[in-house]
């Protein structure tokens, strides 16, 4: 996480690991607040966190992450970083309303 002159926080990353998966790391979220961005800290954050894995983790061989096609910024970090598509995916939502609309004529 980082944290600006003034206290505030400006940006943050996450990652998972588990010692029974000693070759894996999986980082989840990595955000910067909206008044901080253009300043390069996405970038920044998430290549310090690999920094920081490769020298905790010995056995470190992936860092697996995933992100919304929509995300253009996050998928040019991720590619400027090395990461590349291994398999894709899709979530959906649906609001209550229509959920509900839709079971009642089930």
């Amino acid at each position: 996480m980082t944290i600006e002159p003034d206290g505030d926080y400006s940006a943050m990353t996450d990652v998972f690991y588990a010692p029974h998966q000693p070759t894996y790391v999986w980082q989840g979220f990595t955000g910067v607040k909206p008044e901080y961005r253009g300043r390069g800290m996405g970038r920044w954050i998430k290549a310090a966190m690999l920094l920081y894995l490769r020298g905790r983790y010995e056995g470190l061989r992936w860092v697996v992450t995933d992100n919304a096609h929509s995300n253009s910024w996050m998928l040019a970090i991720n590619e400027e970083l090395g990461f590349s598509r291994y398999k894709a995916g899709s979530t959906y939502q649906i609001s209550k309303e229509v959920l509900d609309k839709y079971l009642a004529n089930v």
